[in-house]
């Protein structure tokens, strides 16, 4: 979808990218050969021409691409830059920003998935998270990144933030990420099928209280599939809202759909 986003361009509204595509001006290179456009001005084509190829010297750049792109359209760079991204999910010993605190902070960078425990390594995971320019939550706008500034004011803002909760919204998909994993058909382990937020922090106080080391495994466990499980969804997500971008229809979605 990168290649084919032209919402940078001055004056390119969704209609008009829209227009371009059914123009057959497909493609950033196809727009650079096209010699003109009805209703379009020849000096409106080569002003987004030249700007074009300002543009396409920094096609790898994630940091200036996410500046010019609007910020409901950072979706578009995930093809491009998943390799870069870093899947976030937090379990905390209660809900209150600047009060509790993180319990377990988990991190997947698309193949390997590493637990930070408060007490042993949490200070390791967030060194990482601060690294990151990618960064891919469900929910995190409205809970996982602001709770982790409220106790970490010093990490700074990922360059791209994708939260996948508002993104399915568009897609007809409402509810938690468990729900909604249900729905596309992602499954998980048994021993964490149907565990919520709520047992979550249970599990940590009774690894707290009781050095209940098969609680913290548990609790390790769920965040985990948590984490990892946000990678299905976010190819799900992206093709969805693809499919949905160049065809004004919203498609029918499962665990396939992730390509």
């Amino acid at each position: 979808m990168l290649y084919r986003t032209f919402l940078f361009l001055p004056g390119v509204s969704e209609k008009t990218e829209f227009y371009l595509w059914q123009e057959g001006v497909t493609h950033w290179w196809k727009l650079l050969e096209t010699k003109s456009l009805p209703g379009v001005s020849s000096g409106r084509l080569y002003f987004w021409q030249q700007k074009l190829r300002h543009v396409i010297p920094f096609e790898d750049n994630l940091s200036f691409l996410a500046q010019i792109l609007p910020k409901r359209h950072h979706w578009r760079l995930y093809e491009k830059f998943k390799n870069k991204a870093l899947f976030l999910d937090i379990e905390t010993d209660g809900l209150k920003k600047g009060h509790n605190q993180v319990t377990v902070l988990g991190l997947f960078d698309g193949k390997n998935y590493q637990a930070f425990i408060a007490g042993e390594n949490l200070e390791e995971g967030l060194e990482l998270l601060a690294e990151a320019s990618l960064v891919i939550t469900f929910g995190g706008s409205f809970f996982d990144i602001p709770f982790l500034k409220s106790l970490y004011p010093w990490l700074p803002d990922p360059k791209v933030h994708l939260d996948l909760c508002p993104l399915l919204k568009r897609l007809g998909f409402k509810g938690g990420l468990k729900r909604i994993e249900k729905i596309l058909g992602l499954s998980r382990p048994g021993e964490v099928d149907g565990l919520d937020g709520f047992e979550a922090v249970k599990l940590w106080w009774r690894w707290q209280r009781r050095h209940d080391a098969k609680a913290l495994e548990k609790l390790v466990l769920y965040n985990r599939e948590d984490v990892i499980n946000l990678k299905y969804l976010a190819e799900i997500t992206y093709n969805g809202l693809k499919h949905l971008t160049l065809t004004r229809h919203v498609p029918a979605l499962t665990v396939s759909s992730g390509g």
